[in-house]
């Protein structure tokens, strides 16, 4: 009598804990969708506050309209499949933009090189074309789901707080995941593809095992080598770190390393030379204007340690700190342009301004090359 009593309980609560689930999964795929927008941008046009302020804008605004939308056609069709149709297209949407975005975000930044707001449209437009759509639907699954869910109205507020808890709580997920986790570790593509199979796996749990098919294929899709994520001659390595996109590449006998869209150069490193002809050499020349040469040296913003070598070469007496805020930035110097072969360095993996803040050590001169065109850390300036 007992077991007959639960049977319809049990029933009910499946729809209930299918819904919960797929809130909670879509929670997760439109935040890590917006975290991997940012670094799928960076490397054409940067990480400013502006790309930063474009990607933000247009995730709440298509999120929005898809609140609207949601809400509209819940009331017209409240249908769990319609849902759930909604929630594996925006998979599927999900999915395709690692692999639609190279030649779209090469002909876009081709095409606004000459422009001075170059980077600003075009994160713009970049954004709004590979990332609203998917977010549109995804937004559309709060309102949905509230709309399933109550079945009693006096029961509305619990239902929807239900909802918006279990929605921040996977945004919460899809925020420190991809930035912590998964980004550094596995790189932007497979986060976004990782993200698709969990939106997907969301939208199988209303729609039935068939379709649990379409989150397997994307999880298969993570085995698939992600290849050179902006391709160009001479290209020796690329990683994506927690802070930014870093590549290296190899020219008529030279080293330079990028960061992010690669306006400027950030090091150079050629095997036999140490002076540069560019900016870096200009530091050396500030021991001879003061007339003394110090005996120890901070280099803010170290990178692959271009300046540090030239130091070490023109005044080996001295003791040099080279701060560099990205600890891949100084293992990629480590490997590609001798960093570990200085003696007079010490590298210090460290933001800058807190290291300045909270050491001891005492310096005759301080370099500041933390600057990275064409933005500057104005706490640095």
């Amino acid at each position: 009598m007992a077991l007959s009593a639960t049977a319809p309980a049990l029933a009910e609560r499946r729809p209930a804990l299918a819904l919960s689930g797929l809130v909670f999964f879509a929670g997760i795929g439109s935040m890590a969708t917006e975290i991997s927008a940012a670094r799928l941008l960076a490397p054409y046009y940067g990480s400013s506050t502006v790309v930063w302020a474009n990607i933000i804008g247009l995730v709440l605004g298509s999120l929005s309209l898809g609140y609207w939308l949601g809400g509209r056609i819940a009331d017209r069709r409240p249908s769990t499949r319609i849902l759930g149709m909604i929630v594996v297209s925006a998979a599927l949407l999900v999915a395709a933009t690692p692999f639609i975005s190279r030649p779209f975000l090469d002909l876009s930044v081709s095409g606004l090189d000459e422009l001075s707001a170059g980077a600003v449209i075009g994160s713009f437009f970049g954004a709004l074309a590979l990332f609203a759509p998917p977010v549109v639907l995804l937004g559309m699954v709060p309102p949905f789901a509230i709309r399933l869910g109550i079945t009693d109205v006096s029961a509305a507020g619990a239902v929807a707080g239900r909802v918006f808890a279990l929605s921040t709580a996977g945004s919460l997920l899809g925020t420190f995941g991809p930035a912590l986790v998964t980004i550094p570790l596995l790189g932007t593509q497979r986060t976004i593809l990782g993200a698709a199979a969990l939106i997907a796996l969301g939208g199988s749990l209303l729609l039935g095992p068939r379709f649990l098919a379409v989150a397997l294929l994307l999880a298969v899709l993570l085995l698939i080598p992600p290849g050179a994520v902006k391709a160009q001659q001479g290209l020796l390595y690329e990683r994506e770190s927690a802070y930014q996109f870093i590549q290296v590449v190899e020219r008529r006998s030279a080293r330079y390393l990028y960061l992010n869209e690669g306006v400027a150069v950030h090091s150079i490193w050629r095997p036999r030379e140490v002076l540069t002809g560019g900016v870096w050499d200009t530091f050396l020349a500030v021991p001879p204007l003061l007339g003394r040469p110090g005996a120890r040296v901070a280099i803010l913003g170290n990178a692959g340690g271009t300046t540090a070598r030239a130091f070490g070469r023109y005044y080996p007496d001295l003791r040099i700190d080279g701060v560099e805020l990205d600890p891949a930035v100084s293992a990629t110097a480590r490997r590609f342009f001798g960093l570990a072969d200085n003696p007079r360095l010490r590298v210090i993996d460290a933001d800058a301004r807190p290291f300045l803040r909270r050491t001891n050590a005492r310096y005759d001169l301080i370099f500041v090359d933390a600057y990275r065109p064409p933005y500057v850390p104005f706490y640095l300036a």
